[in-house]
């Protein structure tokens, strides 16, 4: 009964505070005054199909309405929040005041000096550039009214993407008014390379916050990889074109050789995952890397204008210097053997290598360059008691090839072991 009488005496109390009399307030909620009257004097509580309608009539929460109280607390934030809408909307306001007098002013004394417009807009431009830097925010983060924008990319609320994409949009119109106003051809070099640049840092933010499915958004790195790259790509095709040139491919091949030694492990690891050829991702980076690199010696010698010697010269080096790469990845990733002995394969043919590749290094060079003076032997002229030249290169390829020996026979020996030890079991 207790909770009835608070109930009714809140009731009682906000209808004549907001001056009602109890025949109005049941005809609004189309009850009979009487069932008003028991609510008031706590002998009854209202139906639950009206109580929203008296809350709303009643200008209270439905928290308020069922406790009986204020909800200080509530109001109290509620108050604070108005005062920082009101805050923030002035702080907006005092922007467009001061930015548009800035233009203004810009405009009267480019009319006065020149009585043209002729660098007025690169001034606006950069007065745009710096509003970027606190006037978006201030529209995108503080206004909740963007929140039911629809964003290009469908990208509703996500008003960190929107506010970079503005900073990277108004540098390059900066760069484009004063490209114009000087007459000159160098914009599309400056708005690529302005792009590349901040992309490197805003790139992250967009993958994070773009509805990528489920497929796309377990490979984000492989995907900013990628992107950055052929950002790079097209930015020297620009600078390219820009300068009428013709070294486009040679570089875009070297960039990719370049990056690829770094970045295309991890993009073949994400993007191969669970599937078949995931197992095989060494042959195909060692595949993709050594026809970057052909590619890459093959137009260089188009360019210079003597493809003659990438036959004779480039590739034959090229296919020598690859063997060394091919011989390990194969040996450790392909033997039907066991660890053991894929490493004492892969040591032993390292230590071949480096023995016989300067051999066959002088039978490329000699068809073209004739014969050598001293002509590479296969018996390593080493002697440890002797280290001024040119003793002291042999002794150190001698050392070399010894521990390589060394850990062939070891990892063989181990290998050997372990092989005796499964059959055994």
């Amino acid at each position: 009964m207790e909770n009835k009488k608070t109930f009714g005496a809140y009731i009682l109390q906000r209808r004549r505070e907001l001056g009602m009399t109890q025949k109005e307030l049941a005809e609004k909620l189309y009850v009979t005054e009487s069932a008003v009257s028991k609510w008031e004097r706590g002998l009854s509580y209202p139906d639950i199909t009206i109580l929203q309608n008296l809350c709303a009539i009643l200008q209270v929460t439905e928290h308020e309405l069922l406790t009986g109280s204020e909800d200080t607390s509530r109001r109290v934030s509620e108050k604070l929040a108005q005062k920082y809408r009101k805050l923030t909307r002035n702080y907006r306001i005092i922007q467009y005041v001061i930015y548009g007098m800035i233009l203004l002013g810009c405009g009267i004394g480019n009319l006065a000096s020149s009585h043209t417009l002729d660098w007025f807009f690169i001034a606006a431009a950069g007065v745009l550039m710096a509003a970027s830097l606190t006037l978006v925010p201030a529209l995108a983060a503080l206004d909740p009214r963007f929140d039911n924008y629809k964003l290009p990319l469908a990208m509703a609320n996500r008003k960190t993407s929107v506010y970079l994409l503005t900073v990277t949009g108004l540098p390059i119109l900066l760069l484009l008014a004063s490209c114009l106003s000087a007459g000159e051809t160098w914009f599309p070099v400056a708005a690529v390379s302005v792009i590349f640049g901040l992309s490197l840092f805003i790139m992250p933010v967009l993958l994070y916050q773009l509805p990528l499915s489920q497929w796309m958004g377990e490979r984000k790195i492989s995907m900013y990889l990628l992107i950055e790259t052929g950002l790079l790509l097209f930015l020297l095709l620009v600078c390219d074109l820009n300068d009428q040139g013709s070294w486009f491919f040679t570089a875009a091949l070297g960039v990719l050789l370049g990056l690829g030694l770094v970045f295309l492990p991890v993009i073949l690891r994400q993007t191969l995952r669970d599937l078949p050829l995931y197992r095989h991702k060494s042959l195909l980076y060692l595949s993709a890397e050594t026809v970057f690199l052909l590619l890459l010696l093959f137009v260089a010698a188009l360019q210079e204008g003597n493809p003659r010697s990438f036959w004779t010269l480039s590739l034959p080096n090229a296919l020598l210097f690859l063997a060394l790469p091919w011989g390990v990845m194969g040996a450790l990733r392909y033997l039907p053997v066991n660890r053991w002995l894929r490493a004492s394969a892969a040591f032993a043919w390292m230590g071949l290598w480096i023995w016989l590749a300067p051999a066959g290094f002088d039978q490329i060079m000699i068809p073209v360059y004739g014969q050598p003076d001293k002509p590479y032997s296969l018996i390593i002229p080493f002697d440890f008691t002797k280290w001024e030249l040119p003793y002291n290169a042999w002794n150190v390829i001698m050392i070399i090839l010894l521990m390589l020996g060394a850990a062939a026979v070891f990892c063989g020996y181990m290998g050997l072991r372990s092989e005796r030890k499964r059959r055994k079991q």
